[in-house]
This record gives structure tokens, C-alpha cells and sequence, in this order.
């Protein structure tokens, strides 16, 4: 039989990693629901791109390609979306950001959310091109624009709970980066 050490420093650290995930599922469930203080019929922010837009940038170790792809994945499944639209842009998102981590660390807050604003309506508009050359059928654009400024303007109060939540985050180790 194996040992198992299992001490109290190993449970914590395996609490604390289960932190961000669950705000990720709770953002990812936010997307599926329909939330009281929105009128009828307005379009709902993009909820799972502000954890993927924080974590590839400051802890890219959280957030691998495979659980980008799978939370697209389930997006498309359950939204009725063509399969592979969001775990493509996820992935590719989550690859772009990642990729410019060094200087997107060393920017001002405002320069970072800029940048996020221009990220969330490129990626909306790109899905909606996407779904309507899938289809050969393009929606309205205004829906779109409305979920990307709802996005945008809801994005400092999750960062903010990102920042909560990356502070009791276990020290990561260089092997990670």
C-alpha cells in the first residue's frame, strides 16, 4: 500500500486552487441564466471571458488550452450554438493573451481594460460573423454590441473579485510559467 501524506499544508493548497475555478464556474453558470436585474429580452454580458481574460494574463497556469476548449465547448452545446465556435475563439483568445503576458503585466490598470474592451467586441463580432456565415443567416448586430459594452462595463467588479481571489491563491512556482 502507498502512503498518502496527507497534511494540512497539501489540503490547503488544493482548497485554495479549487477558488478560482469555482468563480470560473460560477461566471461560466451566470452565462446560462437569466438575471433579474437585466430587462427582458437584453442581451447578457460574456461572463466567461473576463476569467479568461485575467488568468491567461496573470496566472496562465490555471488556465490550460484544454479546459479553454472544453468550457467553449460546453458553451456551444448548451447555448445552441454550431459546435467549436466558442472553444475556438476561448483557445485562441486564451493563446493570444498568454502570448503577451510580459506586457500586458507592466500596463496601468486603465491600459488593461482598454485593451479588454477592445478584445470583447472583436470576439463578439467575430462569432457573430462566424454564426452567420455558418448559418448564411446573420442576426442582428445591435444585440452584439449591447453584450460587449454590458461586458465591458461589468468587467472592473469581476476583476475585482479576480484580484480577491488571486491573493489567497498559493505562491506559484517558476516551473509553472
Amino acid at each position: 500500500m502507498i502512503a498518502q501524506d496527507f497534511s494540512f499544508k497539501k489540503i490547503e493548497h488544493m482548497a485554495r486552487l479549487v477558488v478560482p475555478y469555482s468563480l470560473m464556474l460560477f461566471l461560466l453558470l451566470l452565462h446560462f441564466v437569466t438575471l433579474p436585474f437585466l430587462p427582458d429580452g437584453f442581451e447578457k454580458p460574456y461572463f466567461i471571458l473576463m476569467p479568461l481574460f485575467y488568468w491567461s494574463i496573470y496566472r496562465p497556469s490555471l488556465l490550460p488550452p484544454a479546459l479553454c476548449f472544453g468550457v467553449g465547448l460546453a458553451i456551444d452545446v448548451l447555448g445552441g450554438m454550431p459546435p467549436g465556435l466558442n472553444a475556438f475563439m476561448l483557445v485562441l483568445l486564451q493563446w493570444l493573451i498568454k502570448d503577451q503576458r510580459r506586457f500586458l503585466m507592466a500596463q496601468s490598470y486603465g491600459t488593461i481594460w482598454a485593451l479588454f474592451t477592445f478584445i470583447c467586441f472583436a470576439t463578439l463580432t467575430v462569432q457573430w460573423a462566424l454564426y452567420g456565415l455558418s448559418n448564411w443567416n446573420w442576426p442582428h448586430f445591435l444585440p452584439v454590441v449591447k453584450s460587449a459594452a454590458l461586458t465591458t462595463l461589468i468587467f472592473p467588479f469581476v476583476t475585482w473579485l479576480h484580484i480577491v481571489v488571486h491573493r489567497i491563491l498559493p505562491v506559484a512556482s517558476k516551473a509553472y510559467h
